[in-house]
């Protein structure tokens, strides 16, 4: 299979994925044939796209005619079997093992057998979300980062089925719509980047928890430090140019001090159990008054695409 025909993209779902998505691919060229259960949700998400697009407007990443002809390829749809005719389908639905089996199932009954089946989900098995799928050759994980249409990497994962030349295609697909695809070759609870994030994420809840800083600090440790030079050099590369001795010896203690929590640290499940979500509840570990959550991932957004730029032009995007 070439990509030269995919030539109309399927995306299940209307949440925040698969809003950026369906947004990426209509900015790529794409035409988008979008389902969801509910037709207002769409609805409301298209809303978000525009919102986004003004942001990539205003950053000079998008015109103002780019922008509205994407607009015109997005074409929602209140029925799952509208999806016939697509090239390939992208799943961001709910994380439920039964909810996307199902939904595959139906799939593999609507789609030819040479549609190229994709879900983007953030860790469950790809094999059991494929187990309804007639020709599971055809499925492999898709799996993008928030914001979809912005962030370049996408993971593109194996089931112990996916033919190879289905990776193929979606690793061509994926840098021919400007992305970094990321080949996950063995099949693994949380695959690469959600594992990486979680090691982090558990160790950032221990040193709160433990009283060793402040969330603030340890947000500023990342930002201003860890996370500014992870934006250019991975965590390999940054061992090898440190010296693997040094990292070596300093493995050999610090591993044996590190959080090895099997289960979420009670600074965390407290603040879910008294209903503090963080911004979607106006509290989490900070306070977010009325728009400031929507205010804070617009201003993310335009760093994101200033740094993206200076990516490039160093040839690191």
């Amino acid at each position: 299979m070439e990509i030269s025909i995919i030539k109309q993209i399927g995306v299940v779902g209307a949440g925040t994925m698969g809003t950026g998505i369906a947004q990426l691919f209509a900015q790529t060229g794409y035409e988008v044939t979008w389902y969801s259960r509910s037709p207002s949700r769409i609805q409301g998400a298209l809303l978000q796209i525009r919102a986004s697009q003004e942001t990539l407007v205003r950053s000079g990443c998008l015109t103002k005619g780019e922008a509205d002809a994407a607009l015109d390829r997005i074409h929602p749809v209140a029925a799952l079997n509208h999806l016939a005719p697509v090239g390939l389908v992208s799943e961001s639905i709910t994380e439920n093992l039964e909810s996307k089996q199902e939904l595959f199932g139906r799939l593999d009954r609507i789609c030819s057998k040479e549609t190229l089946l994709t879900t983007d989900t953030t860790g469950l098995s790809i094999s059991g979300i494929a187990d309804r799928v007639s020709h599971p050759g055809r499925f492999a994980g898709m799996h993008f980062f928030n914001p979809a249409h912005i962030i370049p990497a996408v993971e593109i994962i194996r089931g112990t089925e996916t033919a190879d030349s289905t990776c193929e295609v979606l690793m061509e697909l994926m840098r021919h719509i400007g992305k970094h695809p990321v080949l996950v070759q063995k099949e693994i609870p949380g695959f690469v980047a959600a594992r990486l994030q979680m090691a982090i994420i558990r160790e950032a809840l221990y040193l709160v928890e433990a009283g060793v800083a402040s969330a603030a600090d340890v947000d500023a440790a990342v930002k201003h430090g860890l996370g500014l030079r992870w934006a250019l050099l991975g965590p390999l590369e940054t061992a090898d140019l440190g010296g693997l001795d040094v990292f070596n010896t300093v493995a050999s203690y610090l591993n044996q001090e590190l959080c090895d929590s099997k289960q979420s640290q009670k600074v965390l499940r407290d603040l879910v159990a008294s209903g503090n979500l963080g911004a979607k509840s106006g509290s989490g570990f900070y306070d977010y008054p009325a728009g400031r959550g929507g205010q804070i991932l617009a201003e993310r957004d335009e760093k994101l695409l200033k740094l993206l730029v200076i990516k490039s032009e160093k040839g690191e995007a």
